[in-house]
C-alpha cells in the first residue's frame, strides 16, 4: 500500500504531499540533466580532507561530511520526513540519515512474483560534481535476521553469503560503482539508484528440508526497513570524490529491472 510521505525541495524545509497513487519515473518529466521534475528532498554528501569537529547533531540541515578518502558509516533510520540526524561522519562515529520506508515487498529474484509490490513510493537520483576527478562506492548493509530469512524462504537453514560489511552487518551484491559517481569533466547527469540504496541482494544458500544439504543458492532483494534487517546503513567509500548529489523524487521505481540475469 502507498503512505503518505513527507519529502522537503532543496529551498523549503519539509513539505507533505499524498503519494497515492506513485507516479512511475518513466511517466515523469525529465529536466535535462537526468532526474525528474518537480519537488524533491535534496541531500549534498560532502567529502572533506579534515574531520569536522563541530557538533552536527539534530542538525536539520541537507548536508553529511564524510572523510575525502576513507570509508564512512551513513546510518539509516525510519521516519515520516527526509532529515539529516548527525550530518558528521568524519569524526569516528556514523553520520544518520532519516527517511521513508520505501513501500517495498521482499522477493526471491526470478520466482513467482504476482501480488509482489516492487515499486517504491519514492525515487533516488544521484551525480557527482565539483572538480573531476574522485568517486565513491555506496553499499547497503544491514543486519540479516535469519530466523525471519527462513521463514520468509520457507526453509530450515539459510546461509547469506555476502561480504561483510566494514561497520558490521552484511552487504548488498549491489552497488553504486565508480561507473555512476566518476567526475568527469563537463555536464554532470544524475542516474536512478533507487534499487542499490533501497533495498539489499543477499545472496542466500538454502536448505529446506534440513537434511545439512544445500538444496538451492537464491537472490533475495530486501528493502531497508523490513523484519528481515536491522542496523541498516549506507558503507560510504570515497576515493576523493568532494560532492555527491542525491535527491529524493515522490515518484516510483520498479526495483526489479535492476535484476541481473548473472546473479543466477
Amino acid at each position: 500500500m502507498k503512505k503518505f510521505l513527507s519529502l522537503a525541495t532543496s529551498t523549503v524545509a519539509t513539505l507533505s504531499m499524498a503519494i497515492a497513487p506513485v507516479m512511475s519515473v518513466a511517466a515523469v518529466n525529465e529536466t535535462g540533466n537526468g532526474a525528474p521534475s518537480g519537488t524533491h528532498y535534496n541531500l549534498n554528501i560532502i567529502g572533506v580532507q579534515n574531520p569536522k569537529t563541530a557538533t552536527m547533531d539534530g542538525s536539520n540541515g541537507h548536508v553529511i561530511f564524510v572523510p575525502l578518502t576513507n570509508k564512512a558509516k551513513i546510518e539509516l533510520q525510519e521516519g515520516a520526513d527526509f532529515a539529516v540526524l548527525d550530518a558528521n561522519a568524519t569524526d569516528g562515529s556514523p553520520a544518520r540519515f532519516q527517511l521513508p520506508d520505501p513501500g517495498l515487498d521482499p522477493y526471491v529474484v526470478g520466482q513467482y512474483m504476482t501480488g509482489v509490490d516492487t515499486v517504491s513510493d519514492y525515487s533516488v537520483f544521484v551525480r557527482s560534481l565539483g572538480k573531476p576527478g574522485g568517486y565513491a562506492t555506496i553499499t547497503t548493509c544491514a543486519d540479516v535476521i535469519l530466523s525471519g530469512l527462513e521463514s520468509f524462504l520457507s526453509a530450515q537453514d539459510a546461509k547469506v553469503i555476502n561480504r561483510a560489511g566494514e561497520f558490521g552487518g552484511q552487504c548488498s551484491i549491489e552497488q553504486v560503482g565508480q561507473e555512476i559517481t566518476m567526475r568527469t569533466s563537463g555536464k554532470s547527469t544524475f542516474t536512478n539508484v533507487t534499487a542499490q540504496l533501497l533495498t539489499i541482494v543477499l545472496k542466500v544458500e538454502v536448505d529446506y528440508d534440513g537434511d545439512v544439504i544445500i538444496d538451492d543458492t537464491v537472490y533475495v532483494r530486501v528493502p531497508i526497513f523490513d523484519s528481515m534487517l536491522e542496523k541498516e546503513y549506507w558503507e560510504y567509500d570515497n576515493n576523493g570524490l568532494k560532492l555527491l548529489q542525491a535527491r529524493f523524487y515522490p515518484v516510483g521505481t520498479d526495483v526489479s529491472e535492476a535484476d541481473l540475469e548473472a546473479w543466477e
